[in-house]
């Protein structure tokens, strides 16, 4: 079938193929949009778009990426299915496409808020969140630094709101990570219900029908500076709905599965049901489900059949002497120069008797006739108006604290309607039952979108099980798509390291391997990690066999299990993923993908792949203090460059003279050092169908009791 859509032979050429990486991953160019003519239309649209030649298109894609001028470069997209361990899948999530635009709050609960039924809601800008996660610089003596990363874990320890997707419950997550993806297109979205959050097209919410990006819901993209979508009724889940549902602690079949079938801790359960710790334990004995803690036969307590009795204190006369003394006169801390004054003492003397007003009230509001839980004794005649009034019981009446402070400066214009008889209202006592008021999401539907302009993004990673977080109010979630555990089996496959990348741990790079192991260590290592993916995937097939949730069925697999997900991303974010994980320090698992995904970039933009090895892998940044150590040696000389006369050879110490530390002066001779340029052309012979790749997962997924 003939597209009208712009292809690339070569990338055609590889669409639909898998490329197997490690032992049982793959990498797969599902789909692509665009290539370097679309970089180059959208660089020159300011003054048109005409005919050119390759080496015009190729001189600005390199004159674009020289000068890092990357938005003309998010106009190509490209569309990829993966297989990768799950360890590979945790540094491979860090990178991100869809963001949040600076000024976006994330939603917290104080730790005392969660008693409190999480009233005490606490707000974070992204951006101070990615400064929180930034070392300190130390200023202080060394005996005195404190850990640089001290700010990052008290946010790590904040209670990050979250929804359960299965309940819509508002929960609580923590922080893992927090990313910045630097300056992006960014669009503002308008509820109506008020709520306001700005992101990129391609973040995911929450809508009515499960997680989409705005460009796949509404169709939002921007021409000319102004927002294009399809407007209409687009529904997506926001936090803000407060529900009371019947306590859940009362109902014994909820208490048994929580305490006894999940092992839940009592401050877990008190959590989740918003009461305390003593409410949960009171309710567990009076439903016979409390465990018991008896002791061993035989044990008996240290203080069997003891008795004890204490007997009155004997108070000395000098200690008695020296309490009065300290307790009377000037030298006690109640006194107060001697005689209270008039006013004070009719104050008291209204606490005093403050008891007994209300009770003639039967503790109803005189003036709004309402029953209160605050209520003041209040003279009717005011003091200041008629003293000889102020200690007549029949002067005082009850009032609730709103209507006390409602009438204060105005109370002789209730002094006639307060006078006479009590009114009395019959108060009706009602069954108490318990509830809990649940936060929950609700759907709330889209306003308006607006395109904003080009704004600092952020996006973070928090723990499971479910991978969304609350921000301005609207659930909001990350950018990968992984192959869930929750809804589907897992393929029972497992990363087994080759000898030759089994090494030790570098001692120069904390991240990085150094010389191979032994063999026999290599021997041992493997036996090991059989032994344990054996009885993990043991277990993981008889739970799933016996029909238990799999939720719970794959808690136990290890990382090196193997995982999925469908990841779009454009050309400017795969550039800079690519940058970091083809780089000689990146963990050599993950290298393997980069190099598979740079080859199938070559084939889709092949003067973008050109300009990023030449200015990106092979390139290098030249610091102030390195170009001082090449000004040493080289001067300009017109339109040429020339040896600087009578320069002389540099030690090291010389070099650090220049400005450079020890480990500066390391990797500049590094820089020095010749490269050779990176070949990551593909191997069409190692292609695999997609009916090849689905025959081998299908068959590593464990059989189902149905």
């Amino acid at each position: 079938m003939e597209t009208k859509r712009p292809t690339t032979p070569a990338a055609e050429e590889i669409l639909g193929g898998y490329f197997p990486v490690l032992d049982h991953g793959f990498v797969s160019l599902v789909d692509y949009m665009g290539s370097d003519d679309d970089v180059e239309r959208a660089a020159r649209v300011s003054y048109g778009y005409g005919t050119r030649k390759v080496s015009q298109t190729r001189g600005l894609i390199r004159y674009l990426r020289r000068h890092a001028h990357t938005t003309p470069s998010e106009m190509v997209e490209l569309k990829f299915h993966c297989a990768m361990p799950i360890f590979i899948a945790r540094q491979w999530i860090r990178h991100r496409t869809a963001c949040l635009a600076e000024g976006t709050e994330v939603y917290f609960d104080l730790p005392g808020g969660i008693e409190r039924r999480g009233n005490q809601l606490h707000k974070l800008r992204v951006e101070e969140l990615w400064d929180r996660f930034q070392p300190t610089r130390n200023v202080t003596r060394p005996d005195k630094q404190r850990n640089p990363y001290h700010r990052r874990e008290r946010i790590r320890g904040l209670h990050l709101r979250q929804v359960n997707e299965d309940t819509l419950d508002i929960q609580h997550t923590r922080i893992v990570d927090v990313m910045f993806n630097g300056p992006k297109d960014v669009f503002r979205m308008r509820l109506a219900d008020g709520k306001e959050i700005e992101a990129t097209a391609d973040h995911r919410f929450l809508f009515a029908d499960g997680w989409r990006t705005l460009r796949d819901a509404v169709g939002l993209g921007q021409r000319g500076g102004r927002a294009q979508w399809r407007s209409g009724d687009h529904y997506l889940y926001a936090n803000g709905a407060v529900m009371e549902e019947p306590a859940l602690y009362r109902d014994p079949a909820w208490l048994r599965e929580q305490y006894h079938v999940l092992n839940r801790r009592i401050d877990d359960i008190a959590a989740e049901a918003g009461v305390s710790y003593h409410t949960i334990r009171k309710w567990l004995r009076k439903q016979g489900l409390s465990k018991s803690h008896r002791w061993k036969a035989g044990h008996e307590p240290w203080n069997k059949d003891l008795t004890y009795e204490l007997g009155p204190r004997a108070l000395s006369d000098a200690w008695v002497e020296a309490n009065q003394r300290s307790r009377s006169g000037p030298a006690s801390n109640l006194w107060r120069g001697g005689t209270s004054s008039d006013r004070e003492a009719i104050g008291r003397w209204t606490t005093q008797i403050a008891s007994k007003v209300h009770a003639r009230n039967r503790w109803v509001c005189q003036l709004c006739h309402e029953p209160a839980g605050v209520l003041h004794c209040h003279h009717i005649v005011p003091v200041w108006a008629n003293a000889e009034l102020a200690r007549q019981e029949a002067n005082l009446t009850t009032l609730c604290e709103t209507c006390h402070k409602s009438i204060q400066g105005r109370e002789l214009e209730f002094a006639e309607q307060l006078a006479g008889e009590p009114v009395v209202v019959k108060r009706r006592s009602k069954p108490r039952v318990a509830w809990n008021k649940l936060t929950k999401a609700w759907l709330v539907r889209i306003e308006s979108i607006e395109y904003v302009g080009v704004k600092d993004t952020y996006d973070l990673e928090v723990k499971g099980p479910y991978h969304n977080f609350i921000a301005n109010g609207v659930v909001t979630h990350n950018s990968v798509n992984e192959y869930s555990g929750r809804y589907s089996l897992m393929p029972l496959l497992f990363y087994r390291p080759e000898s030759e990348s089994f090494a030790f741990q570098s001692q120069d790079n904390r991240q990085g391997r150094q010389e191979p192991a032994p063999e026999a260590l290599y021997a041992d290592a493997l036996e090991r990690w059989e032994r344990l993916r054996s009885e993990a995937a043991d277990t993981y097939g008889w739970l799933v066999v016996e029909d238990i949730a799999r939720e719970l069925a794959r808690i136990d697999l290890p990382l090196s299990t193997y995982t999925q997900w469908y990841w779009k991303i454009d050309l400017h974010n795969l550039l800079h993923f690519l940058t970091l994980r083809v780089d000689a320090h990146a963990q050599w698992e993950i290298r393997q993908y980069g190099e598979v995904m740079a080859g199938m970039l070559q084939r889709v933009a092949p003067l973008s792949y050109e300009a990023w090895l030449d200015y990106n892998v092979l390139g290098t940044h030249v610091s102030a203090g390195e170009r001082e150590v090449l000004r040493h040696f080289l001067q300009a000389e017109g339109d040429g460059i020339g040896v600087r006369a009578g320069a002389e050879a540099l030690s090291a110490d010389a070099i650090k003279e220049l400005g450079l530390a020890p480990r500066e002066v390391r990797e500049l001779l590094d820089k020095l050092e010749p490269v050779e340029r990176p070949d990551f052309s593909l191997d069409l012979s190692q292609m695999k169908p997609a009916e090849e790749i689905e025959t081998k997962m299908s068959a590593a997924v464990p059989e189902t009791s149905l």
